[in-house]
C-alpha cells in the first residue's frame, strides 16, 4: 500500500531540514516553506525515509497518509 506525502504549510518555519535530508522528497520553496513531492510513494526505501524526516520535523509539520 502506498502513502502520500504531505506538510502543513502553516506548521512549516522552514529549517530546510527535510529538503536537506531527502532532496527527492522535498523542496524549500523562495517563501522558505517546504512542499511534498506530490503523488504516491510506493519504495519501501522512500518511505522509510519519509517516516524518518517527519519524525525529525521540529514543527511535526509532514505526515505521511495511506493512500
Amino acid at each position: 500500500m502506498g502513502r502520500r506525502l504531505e506538510v502543513d504549510r502553516a506548521l512549516c518555519f522552514g529549517t530546510g531540514l527535510c529538503a536537506a535530508t531527502a532532496p527527492g522528497l522535498f523542496t524549500l520553496g523562495a517563501d522558505h516553506v517546504a512542499a511534498a513531492r506530490t503523488g504516491e510513494l510506493t519504495d519501501p526505501a522512500e518511505i522509510a525515509l519519509a517516516e524518518e524526516v517527519a519524525e525529525c520535523c521540529p514543527r511535526e509539520a509532514i505526515s505521511l497518509r495511506p493512500e
